[in-house]
């Protein structure tokens, strides 16, 4: 096997401590689409355990449904309301929204440094969604801002979403 001569820029623990955040995200998140009646099956696959993971085409997490209206969801877990994508993701979301036509909502939460839950948000993106403007993250993926701040993750905020 061939030996790959380059230093990651995350380490394996910082790249599963990622997934902590989306794990609670995901938790909240489920628990209160359960309570709303809206059904939900997995769209994307977990690959955090993969021995290599490379970029690739990025699916969001859910198909959800709810009075013959559906929409693809990912989960975002966050420290910050800083409302950044990483713009892979956000680009691969826009095809995948094209390609099944259907939206593409995104459900932020936003926990305390103690793993509270703050706040919870959602938007339905577009192509008009992201800055054209790119940055580097911490981690050097580009990552793209929202340029409308997303509203209060609610049952009918999401029915908006979902042009109910």
């Amino acid at each position: 096997m061939k030996k790959l001569d380059f230093k990651p820029y995350k380490s394996k623990d910082d790249f599963r401590n990622n997934y902590k955040l989306h794990d609670m995200a995901e938790e909240f998140g489920k628990n209160l689409l359960t309570q709303w009646g809206i059904s939900f099956k997995a769209f994307g696959e977990d690959r955090r355990y993969q021995p290599v993971w490379e970029k690739g085409e990025d699916k969001p997490d859910n198909i959800i449904s709810y009075k013959g209206k559906d929409a693809l969801l990912d989960w975002k877990g966050k420290r910050s309301s800083k409302w950044i994508l990483n713009k892979r993701a956000a680009e691969s979301y826009l095809r995948w929204s094209n390609k099944l036509n259907i939206p593409v909502i995104l459900a932020f939460f936003i926990f305390s440094e103690e793993m509270t839950l703050i706040t919870s948000r959602c938007l339905r993106i577009s192509k008009e969604s992201f800055s054209t403007d790119t940055v580097k993250a911490w981690d050097k993926n580009d990552v793209v801002e929202l340029v409308k701040e997303p509203i209060p993750f609610t049952k009918p905020n999401l029915l908006k979403l979902l042009d109910l």
